[in-house]
């Protein structure tokens, strides 16, 4: 097989009354308004957010030495059909996954060939994902292909894949590798393999019929061991008709074994493997989903600073090549499909369903990949029992297709611990934010405990927690809701010092790695993107949280100070924080010449320097490391008379609940007893919570029993707010004052 690019020479339109079911019309082959673009391309901008129909289309000249010819779409956005001289040829739904498409034999005799690829990014209810906190931004953004082959080739139609399913397994200190082939070649044909180490040498080889299983075994493998040690295998398979080769295919393969203990968490290899991970979309700031390798090392280059061990590529099937440097790398990952609002169609289930299919079957030789995610918060709005069957529909493809690893799913907060969707999988994550959209940062404690008391046979972590931050935000006080860079950096040490605290954890996912492009959003001072990231879009600025989880995972020796970007200062006297991985630091003033104090690591990556003076003007300060000489960072604050402005926004509302404006903070808060601040979800926990519930708001009161389209994350007061005229007889300070009287614990 021959792969050429065609990424060069496409002309672009939009055709916004266009309809992907009836696309090639004469009106729209008319050629006006067209751009010239090279691919990898999408069309979306923040300024022009268009959702609808678009027609990529080129010439391709024949040669006449061509066989067999097959185009390759690495990713198209979302619904994509395609046509060779008005004729279509194929079609794809789902925007995440490899899919290819056959030039018919007949057309092999032209000269010159017109390509239309239309492509649409419309609302479409029948194709995963129809909801979600990131955008779906169309286009033809991962790379267009041409494959050749000889007429007996690999079957490259079959689910995007190259032909061979290679599944790999330990069995009594071997290597069993099991392979399913698809080709198309005769009776006779034989395929064979032979896989080599590392450095070039063979070490196992066989042979089998196409189009039937083999399994061989590698003796005493090395082992794929996680981070650092991510070696692989590659694997070479031969099609060979009446002796003669006709195509070769070539795929990295690693050995390893995984386990989940309820009561211990994740084992690689036998070995306990706290996963320390972080969350990751596809896309970079300008370039959105079109981004090119170089992005990519980008990314991944960073993720190796902070030292994580595991990456959570969601919410989709992610291009090639983040899988091929999770293999290479050593990172363990958690692959997933765009289920996350499932309704009772049919065809959206299918369809799901399908793009599980392609994301098992396309990925499946990754070492890498530990868990399949089968959902991602469906029970937004309802937990309903059609979504526990289709969930464990889901959950049998997916182990039919692949018994080597596990099936997991993410719950948000609102699950509740006896629900279905805590009993279908392998493992379960849960999508948890207290701290910043319901709670304290100390309830992630008690949740885990009761969830682990409550499902002590399901293996539990947390698969996103975190909070948005603008790194131009800062405070001295940083509180819920400020956006703050301060703020996150303290919730970040609140909360995974307790995850770390927890052995039957199996670990955590950040969220995010990166910020995204979220098209809904507009807050925390910025539109259309989510800035829960560790690192700003561009990937040019790491926010301080970064630096925490650096002390806690890298061993590179490092200094960060903290609240650099936090330059102008009203206070005498300053608190002066450093995140670490070194036991003991010292700060020196006078630009680095005169000691001022020396201080230890508190074991949880920090080291503080307390009451540090500020003079008129601006103050400069070094830190460095007693360990080591090349650990140091250094800082300049400013003292000045009046507060910046620009650190805070003037309509945040930090620090403070939803409320109604009768109704004060100190009104609404009981230490220890149920309040209008607490979620519905914990509202319905708790028996004695409920019928006071139902006693002054019944009508709203019902609705949340019965889960029917209210996100139960929201407090109690913004969820009355907004049901009000339901509930027109009762007053909302009655109903607080009486929740006040039932105590939570």
């Amino acid at each position: 097989m021959n792969k050429l690019s065609l990424n060069e020479g496409w002309e672009f339109l939009k055709l916004p009354d266009g309809d992907i079911s009836n696309p090639n019309t004469p009106e729209i082959l008319s050629g006006k308004g067209t751009l010239k673009v090279t691919l990898p391309h999408t069309w979306y901008t923040d300024e022009d957010q268009y959702q609808g129909l678009a027609v990529y289309r080129r010439l391709l000249t024949v040669s006449e030495e061509w066989q067999k010819v097959f185009l390759e779409f690495e990713g198209a956005d979302q619904h994509c059909k395609v046509f060779v001289n008005e004729i279509q040829i194929g079609e794809h739904r789902g925007a995440y996954s490899c899919f290819r498409v056959e030039l018919p034999d007949s057309l092999l005799a032209e000269k010159e060939l017109r390509l239309e690829v239309y492509v649409s990014n419309a609302q479409n209810q029948t194709i995963s994902p129809i909801f979600g906190d990131f955008t779906i931004f169309g286009g033809l953004y991962r790379n267009v292909n041409l494959l050749i082959t000889e007429k007996e080739h690999f079957d490259y139609l079959y689910y995007g894949t190259n032909g061979i399913i290679a599944s790999t397994s330990l069995e009594g200190g071997n290597g069993l590798l099991e392979i399913d082939s698809h080709a198309i070649a005769p009776e006779g044909a034989i395929i064979r393999y032979d896989v080599f180490k590392e450095d070039g040498t063979v070490a196992a080889q066989a042979s089998g019929p196409a189009n039937e299983t083999v399994r061989f075994q590698i003796p005493h493998p090395y082992l794929w061991d996680g981070k650092g040690e991510g070696r692989l295998y590659l694997l070479r398979a031969a099609l060979c008709v009446n002796g003669n080769v006709v195509d070769e295919v070539c795929e990295s393969i690693g050995f390893r074994s995984i386990k989940m203990d309820p009561q211990t968490g994740f084992y690689l290899n036998g070995r306990k493997e706290k996963i320390c991970g972080v969350s990751m979309h596809q896309d970079f700031a300008e370039s959105f989903s079109a981004v090119t390798k170089e992005q990519q090392d980008i990314s991944f280059k960073l993720i190796g600073e902070i030292g994580a061990n595991a990456i959570r590529l969601s919410h989709y099937q992610h291009p090639q090549y983040h899988y091929d440097c999770c293999d290479q790398e050593g990172y363990i990952v958690w692959a997933e499909i765009p289920m996350l609002k499932m309704t009772e169609d049919k065809e959206l289930f299918e369809n799901a369903k399908y793009q599980l299919t392609e994301l098992i079957l396309q990925n499946i030789h990754h070492p890498s990949i530990c868990f399949w995610g089968i959902q991602n918060e469906i029970a937004m709005f309802k937990d309903a029992p059609y979504m526990h069957e289709m969930c464990r529909e889901l959950y049998l493809y997916a182990r039919k297709l692949d018994n080597t690893r596990l099936v997991t799913g993410a719950n948000l907060y609102t699950v509740k611990f006896e629900s279905e969707l805590n009993k279908i999988t392998d493992m379960i994550g849960y999508n948890i934010y207290f701290g910043w959209y319901y709670g304290e940062m100390n309830d992630y404690d008690g949740f885990l405990d009761q969830f682990h008391a409550a499902c002590p046979e399901m293996p539990i972590g947390v698969s996103e927690y975190g909070v948005d931050t603008n790194t131009a935000l800062h405070s001295g006080q940083p509180a819920v809701r400020d956006y703050s860079e301060e703020y996150q950096a303290l919730y970040s040490e609140t909360v995974y010092r307790i995850f770390d605290s927890k052995d039957y954890l199996w670990g955590s996912f950040v969220w995010n790695m990166f910020d995204f492009s979220s098209s809904r959003r507009n807050e925390g001072g910025k539109k259309y993107i989510n800035q829960k990231g560790l690192v700003t879009y561009d990937r040019k600025v790491r926010k301080d949280a970064f630096y925490y989880y650096k002390a806690m995972w890298s061993k590179e020796p490092f200094i960060h100070i903290c609240s650099k970007r936090f330059v102008k200062r009203t206070e005498n006297a300053v608190d002066i924080k450093v995140y670490t991985n070194q036991k003991e630091a010292a700060l020196y003033g006078n630009q680095g010449k005169e000691l001022i104090s020396s201080a230890h690591n508190n074991g949880n990556g920090t080291v503080i320097f307390k009451d540090i003076q500020l003079l008129p003007g601006e103050n400069t300060f070094v830190v460095r490391s007693l360990e080591t000489d090349c650990a140091s960072d250094e800082v300049t604050f400013e003292k000045v008379e009046e507060k910046e402005s620009s650190y805070q926004l003037p309509d945040s509302g930090a620090g403070k609940a939803v409320r109604n404006w009768f109704l004060k903070e100190d009104d609404l808060i009981r230490e220890g007893y149920f309040s209008l601040k607490d979620s519905a979800y914990d509202i319905t926990q708790n028996q004695e919570a409920m019928k006071v519930f139902y006693k002054f708001a019944p009508a709203t009161a019902e609705t949340v029993e019965k889960e029917e389209g209210i996100p139960l994350g929201l407090s109690l007061l913004s969820i009355l707010g907004r049901d009000k005229d339901r509930n027109p007889d009762f007053k909302m300070e009655d109903l607080n004052h009486a929740l006040n009287q039932v105590k939570k614990y």
